[in-house]
């Protein structure tokens, strides 16, 4: 077992006491693993290790792992230089398919190592881009401290899965995996509540935009009629962007410093769907509204290009702002998946209420 859980095993009044006498290397190493949120060392397998030396054969190290089977119950051992630091890896169906007289640094695979105190989500990644089932973990003198094997890295991949959805749709608390029916009716309205009473105090906002143009819905009563759509396709248009970028993200497709690619991807990608959308919107308004009152000087034509302009506008706005919204939390060094699906759409529902009034009213009214 590694000293950090061996460590954090202890009451608190004892790791203080420990932590006050460690050597100076190991305070190092234990200050990198518990700067991390979620250090890989937490969830892989850190069972007592076997390590060979290059320059061993095969038939050695089968009978050094018969004699240690009763407390080894890995399927890796570990080759290591004269330091004791980490060289290779060597899977045990390995040493069977080769002669006795086999030297280990001949067969053994070079499998990129990473260091305990990596966060578990970037060290399944690192697994999954290697070709390999398993990834070494090294303290910081590259001395070999245990394994993380596919197993655990699906177990990590379930609970960041549970989690990333649960905060994209804004539901707070603890974010593990039990199953739906295994959680009390109380937990469930915990975990949804705060998002829930958040939004509709800032929804607000919404009816005092609607207020404020009173007088255009007064003269023009058909904007009434297509305002939920401007501002249902605007949130719809801002999640999808800001759940592609999170997922992305995620997978470590995306890294900060590509923002500005991504906006500018976004932006293209908006500007298609916007005009698809206004052009739809143009010939929905012109060919399904004929029995709306309209004041005499204003047409279907005028009406139809305000609306499809004003949803133009908004797809653009939307899409920028959900995909810009999880970088904005990465540079704050929170989870993307903060920006909650909800949020998104009720910020987009403001803009885009703002914006359809001003672009109908400066076309129709004035």
């Amino acid at each position: 077992m590694h000293y950090f859980h061996i460590y954090k095993c202890l009451p608190k009044a004892e790791q203080d006491v420990i932590y006050r006498v460690m050597p100076a290397c190991f305070k190092s190493d234990m200050e990198k693993i518990n700067a991390e949120a979620h250090p890989v060392i937490a969830v892989a397998a850190i069972s007592p290790q076997l390590c060979f030396t290059g320059d061993m054969r095969v038939g050695e190290a089968i009978d050094k792992i018969l004699l240690a089977c009763d407390s080894f119950d890995g399927r890796v051992v570990f080759v290591i230089d004269e330091q004791g630091c980490y060289r290779f890896t060597l899977e045990l169906h390995q040493l069977l398919k080769h002669e006795q007289s086999t030297l280990l640094a001949d067969i053994a695979h070079c499998v990129e190592p990473c260091h305990v105190s990596t966060d578990r989500e970037m060290a399944v990644t690192q697994l999954h881009l290697s070709d390999y089932d398993h990834l070494p973990l090294v303290d910081l003198w590259g001395k070999p401290v245990g394994v993380l094997y596919a197993k655990e890295a699906m177990s990590v991949l379930r609970q960041e899965q549970t989690q990333d959805v649960e905060m994209l749709m804004g539901i707070q608390g603890d974010h593990d995996d039990t199953p739906y029916m295994q959680t009390t009716v109380l937990e469930h309205v915990k975990k949804r509540i705060f998002w829930i009473v958040g939004l509709s105090a800032v929804g607000i906002l919404s009816g005092m935009v609607i207020q404020s143009y009173d007088d255009a819905i007064m003269a023009l009563t058909i904007l009434a009629l297509y305002m939920p759509m401007v501002a249902d396709t605007g949130g719809n248009a801002g999640s999808q962007a800001a759940t592609v970028i999170v997922r992305s993200m995620a997978l470590g497709e995306l890294k900060l410093k590509n923002w500005c690619d991504v906006l500018w991807k976004e932006l293209r990608v908006s500007l298609f769907i916007g005009f698809g959308l206004a052009c739809v919107s143009f010939a929905k308004v012109y060919f399904l509204s004929h029995s709306a009152y309209l004041p005499g000087n204003i047409t279907l034509s005028m009406l139809g290009s305000a609306i499809a302009l004003a949803l133009f506008i908004q797809v653009v706005t939307a899409t920028v702002i959900g995909a810009a919204l999880p970088l904005v939390a990465k540079l704050c060094r929170q989870d993307p998946a903060v920006i909650a699906s909800p949020a998104i759409t009720t910020i987009v529902d403001v803009t885009g209420l703002l914006i359809y009034f001003y672009v109908t009213s400066l076309i129709l009214l004035n």
